[in-house]
């Protein structure tokens, strides 16, 4: 049935209730290892306290120069917080048109998950561990690309 018209099969999983969960684990699994980035910035005169959606702080912006954030770090009036994020929430039963949180680069490897979970249950195991082969594989190439510069190249050296 999936082979011959996959929108069929999908339209099976949803009625079931289940694929909107899958998603939205798939979401929140993925962005441990590839995380959501966003940025908020702070006036002298705001309350200093991390944004409701924030898994980690991670630098602290000032003049356009990134510091690493720790608990411990003096902030100045003025900053712009960059940070790791938690996906939104995909609820039951969500529109079609509900996009995901993550990356585009990152989308795939939910697909491919969500598919994994779909077959998870089922008696001939090849479907789930070929969809979870794939995610695994989807995983691993965005947990292997780098954070930030790869490397910083400074003028004025004499060869």
């Amino acid at each position: 049935m999936a082979k011959s018209d996959p929108r069929t099969f999908l339209d099976v999983v949803k009625n079931l209730g289940k694929l909107d969960r899958f998603f939205d684990m798939g979401q929140k699994e993925v962005a441990l290892y590839y995380p959501i980035w966003r940025e908020k910035t702070y006036a002298a005169e705001d309350e200093k306290t991390l944004p409701q959606d924030c898994c980690k702080p991670r630098y602290v912006i000032v003049d356009g120069i990134a510091h690493p954030y720790t608990k411990y770090s003096q902030l100045p009036d003025a900053f712009t917080l960059r940070y790791e994020a938690y996906p939104a929430d995909i609820p039951d039963n969500a529109p079609d048109e509900t996009e995901f949180d993550l990356p585009d680069e990152a989308v795939l490897a939910v697909i491919f998950f969500a598919a994994a979970q779909t077959q998870s249950m089922e008696y001939d195991q090849r479907f789930f561990q070929s969809f979870y082969a794939q995610y695994q594989g989807k995983l691993s190439n965005l947990s292997g690309q780098a954070d930030g510069p790869a490397a910083v190249v400074t003028g004025g050296c004499n060869v």
